[in-house]
């Protein structure tokens, strides 16, 4: 749903994206190597879904945080339930083999996952004031 500038939500997503893919390709392949991922040198029907689900999270993550507004107090308890969430959800990814972890575990995962909501959460921020300050929203 169009809730938020289709800047700022092609900047969220695209940024959710970059920051996966960037993982994905520095600590998910040799000499880290910590797990494997879409790892094939080449796209594959495989892949087009994992690589969508980032900035369709991103949004989602994005949109509730704004449609629900979230303010005070309740930021960093956003944060970590959606922090809870994405490692609940990347189990159940590890469970059906979309993540095969080496020496990975879902508590790092947790760890990656708070610092990019609070991340995405401050970027979001920034973006709007910055949409709103250009008289723009």
């Amino acid at each position: 749903p169009q809730r938020l500038p289709r800047s700022v939500a092609a900047l969220i997503m695209t940024m959710c994206l970059a920051i996966a893919l960037g993982l994905d390709h520095s600590i998910g392949v040799p000499p880290i190597d910590l797990y494997d991922t879409n790892i094939e040198p080449w796209l594959t029907l495989t892949e087009i879904p994992t690589w969508g689900m980032y900035p369709i999270s991103g949004y989602l993550y994005i949109y509730l945080f704004d449609k629900l507004n979230v303010r005070g107090y309740f930021i960093p308890l956003y944060i970590l339930c959606w922090s809870i969430f994405g490692t609940l959800f990347e189990g159940l990814a590890k469970t059906f083999k979309v993540f095969v972890h080496k020496d990975w575990e879902l508590r790092y995962s947790f760890l990656v996952y708070l610092f990019t909501q609070i991340l995405t959460t401050i970027v979001f921020k920034i973006l709007m004031k910055t949409y709103r300050k250009n008289g723009e929203g």
